[in-house]
């Protein structure tokens, strides 16, 4: 019924696929949402950890400080889990993160304009943050945390290159970025 509903509500003349700039925006504002979700959630949870230091000054006075941070394998596990829910969740049920919304972008089916089913935002929600599980996975090994880092830049580069500005997310999900129609030509020609 949903789908139904949002093909009436999207027609294909009303959009044009979205640069991959806007879309890299939108990733990038979503992520720092999200870490600040992760962050006070931690915060709730006890997840932070503090590291005491004395220095003794030349003087002879001392002084301590604390610093707070939160352990790596906390951070990537309640990324996945918010990314999961907010991600999936804003696309199967609005079309876009609050982020995508806020830059004017759309995730729709991409051979026609509709909202994408939840298992279909479930495989592009692996996809685009399925490297936060590598993320906890590595636990501070370092090659683990490359391979996530490059896992992101090869979706970049995928969607730069890719036919219709798909990355392989989208390619994998069948779903096409889009922002409110600029040109004449619509997304799915």
């Amino acid at each position: 019924m949903a789908g139904r509903e949002a093909s009436r509500r999207f027609g294909r003349e009303d959009w044009e696929v979205a640069s991959t700039g806007r879309r890299f925006a939108a990733w990038f504002l979503d992520l720092v949402l999200l870490s600040l979700l992760v962050s006070a959630a931690a915060l709730a949870l006890g997840a932070w950890h503090a590291t005491t230091r004395s220095m003794v000054n030349d003087d002879g006075s001392t002084w301590t400080a604390s610093t707070y941070y939160l352990d790596q394998l906390w951070f990537y596990a309640l990324l996945a889990g918010f990314s999961a829910a907010y991600s999936v969740a804003s696309w199967r049920i609005g079309g876009a993160t609050p982020a995508q919304r806020l830059l004017g972008l759309r995730v729709l089916d991409a051979t026609e304009p509709r909202l994408l089913s939840w298992p279909r935002s479930a495989v592009r929600w692996f996809a685009l943050f399925g490297w936060t599980f590598l993320g906890a996975a590595s636990n501070g090994t370092d090659g683990l945390t490359l391979a996530a880092a490059l896992w992101v830049v090869i979706l970049l580069l995928s969607q730069v290159s890719g036919d219709g500005r798909q990355g392989y997310h989208d390619r994998l999900a069948r779903s096409l970025v889009v922002r409110g129609r600029q040109r004449l030509q619509s997304a799915w020609a």
